[in-house]
């Protein structure tokens, strides 16, 4: 399955589940198919 085919939160989900396994935000993000710029945001409101 594409990741353009995956609902945000379930890309959410998965940025949790690597943030959680020690990966560090960029890559983590990276894999999630989300954009660094607006995570950093999002997450260190």
């Amino acid at each position: 399955m594409s990741i353009r085919n995956v609902k945000q939160t379930e890309k959410v989900k998965v940025l949790l589940r690597l943030l959680d396994n020690n990966e560090n935000i960029e890559t983590a993000c990276s894999k999630a198919g989300l954009n660094i710029e607006v995570t950093k945001t999002f997450l260190f409101l």
